[in-house]
């Protein structure tokens, strides 16, 4: 069946463009009878309503642009899951893209995304400094923006994310408290998530009167390919473990991507666990309890990030107040963990 056009309901219905139009969208002005006919009429026809007509009029898309770094890890598939879900209770739509670690794709994203006329972006930055200068520009005079998850960023907006200094002092907490004091930390390179994480895995250590050794603290560069990413890693972790002087007995990963992938290459080196090496670490898979080990996690409430981005998101989209004037606030949400095998060393 053909689609309809509002014209064209209207003169069927023998009412006013007006008149349908105001029931379609729910006006007070309109009695519930009246809506009821224009609705089902509409659905028998497959009415659409015309974008481009609506952005006329209410000068908005209803569209709402996403940058993160990569759909391909299972805390960004949940993130973008639950934004489509809370992005449709409003009826807006999503426009997704990827910077895939990259300030170079992340701008041409966003160059795109305003190109498609979105009301406003949610961003996870490719890292600490990238686009700054140009997300602050877009965002004073062109369309809000939200910052989440990688929140260690320059702008003034709302920021959504974890407690990340909590986090990365309750992951280290666990692990010391099965004995393992020789602890890596593998921390991603510039990323708005490391400084904080870092800072809560140091706290612990103090707390515990525990040295802290430089090179346990080992940066990965996200720009690597993966077969690259692993062997970077993969080398640094060996050269640690060949050093009996400082041989650690545990480490902490402080991103999904670095926490999937370790076990791998562990288990490519040799190396047991949780025996040799416990191992924790940030990671939103549902299939940890599967792996072998089972693999402790520290769990990010990837629904609460999403609807509060979305929900903050619409409220500066509304919002006809200058956003210089706007007192922004940063969410700091709990993390959980799940222990399981891959620290438990009685096991």
């Amino acid at each position: 069946m053909s689609k309809v056009t509002l014209k064209e309901m209207a003169k069927v219905l023998n009412m006013s463009v007006s008149t349908v139009s105001k029931a379609l969208n729910d006006s007070h002005e309109i009695s519930d009878a009246t809506k009821e006919i224009v609705k089902k009429f509409a659905k028998e026809r497959n009415y659409q309503p015309n974008p481009l007509a609506k952005y006329l009029k209410l000068g908005r898309s209803n569209s709402i642009g996403v940058i993160l770094p990569s759909i391909g890890n299972p805390f960004h598939s949940q993130i973008i899951e639950s934004l489509h879900n809370y992005a449709s209770l409003h009826n807006f739509n999503l426009i997704i893209m990827q910077s895939k670690d990259s300030e170079e794709i992340e701008t041409k994203a966003i160059q795109t995304l305003l190109n498609q006329g979105i009301d406003g972006i949610i961003i996870s930055p490719a890292h600490e400094t990238s686009n700054i200068a140009l997300l602050k520009k877009i965002h004073e005079s062109t369309c809000p923006v939200i910052i989440f998850d990688r929140i260690n960023y320059d702008l003034d907006t709302y920021k959504i994310g974890v407690n990340n200094f909590q986090s990365g002092l309750d992951a280290t907490a666990e692990l010391i408290k099965v004995g393992r004091r020789r602890i890596i930390i593998l921390c991603g390179k510039n990323i708005g998530v490391t400084k904080e994480r870092l800072a809560g895995y140091e706290e612990a250590l103090k707390k515990n009167d525990i040295e802290l050794i430089q090179e346990y603290i080992v940066y990965c560069n996200y720009n690597n390919s993966f077969e690259d990413f692993d062997n970077d890693l993969k080398e640094k972790i060996a050269v640690l473990m060949k050093d009996s002087s400082i041989a650690p007995n545990a480490i902490f990963g402080t991103t999904d991507t670095l926490t999937t992938r370790v076990l791998g290459i562990l288990a490519d080196l040799k190396i047991q666990v949780p025996n040799e090496l416990a191992v924790i670490g940030f990671a939103n898979t549902e299939i940890a309890n599967s792996l072998n080990p089972a693999l402790s996690t520290i769990r990010q409430p990837t629904a609460e990030i999403a609807a509060l981005s979305v929900e903050m998101l619409i409220k500066l989209i509304t919002n006809k107040k200058n956003r210089s004037q706007i007192d922004f606030q940063e969410f700091k949400l709990d993390s959980s963990i799940q222990l399981r095998k891959s620290t438990d060393v009685d096991s």
